[in-house]
């Protein structure tokens, strides 16, 4: 028989353990850039042979270990932007949400100096910018959609209570979409882009005239 003092010894000086850890984190920065007497976004095409190929990202990878997400956000601008990271001023932190994938992405905004439109063709098709004033002026498109659970033939539904009608929960997600010039900004991008957009412009009497009159970036 199981002693509740065998127990407590086992469990003493327990902390919360996290049954499924976050097994990747990532950061990208948000890259500031002065074009034509104005401030920009800069964003990134991933070169077509690599994995999500050919979508609009901002730079960024994984966090290495011992290495803050902000460190990691500039390193990586540094190498796919092919500039001194002394030339990346670090403005804030910004936010951090999970990805479909399970991953933990944390944003940084940041400004480049002296950027001259360098970048590894290793990892980037092409960069291209993006005016503060354009994103001010147009809201992104939305769009609902829910993640589902999808089993295998072999499930045990003989298991479950209603069997194949088991109502399983659905997790909604929300897409935004940015029609640029440059390209279709939409997924992770899009949706830290959105939410950068909102602490930034938001104090802009302009933007919020031109966003609706709850003064928000988006109702």
């Amino acid at each position: 028989m199981i002693q509740m003092e065998k127990i407590r010894s086992k469990t003493a000086g327990r902390t919360l353990e996290e049954v499924s850890p976050v097994k990747r984190k990532n950061a990208v920065l948000i890259p500031l850039v002065e074009t034509g007497g104005e401030l920009s976004i800069l964003f990134e095409v991933r070169q077509t042979g690599i994995r999500q190929g050919g979508e609009i990202c901002f730079p960024g990878g994984g966090i290495e270990e011992n290495e803050t997400a902000e460190e990691a956000a500039v390193r990586e601008a540094s190498e796919e932007l092919l500039i001194p990271r002394e030339k990346i001023e670090l403005i804030a932190p910004m936010h951090v949400m999970t990805g479909p994938g399970g991953a933990k992405i944390s944003s940084c905004l940041g400004i480049l100096r002296d950027y001259e439109g360098t970048y590894s063709k290793q990892e980037v098709e092409r960069v291209f910018c993006v005016p503060l004033s354009w994103f001010a002026s147009h809201k992104p498109r939305i769009s609902n959609a829910s993640m589902v659970v999808k089993t295998p033939e072999d499930f045990p539904y003989e298991l479950l209570p209603g069997g194949e009608n088991y109502p399983w929960h659905s997790i909604p997600r929300r897409f935004y979409f940015y029609e640029s010039d440059g390209g279709v900004i939409w997924g992770i991008t899009a949706q830290l882009l959105y939410h950068c957009l909102k602490v930034i412009l938001n104090d802009d009497a302009e933007t919020s005239s031109a966003c609706g009159e709850d003064r928000e970036y988006l109702p």
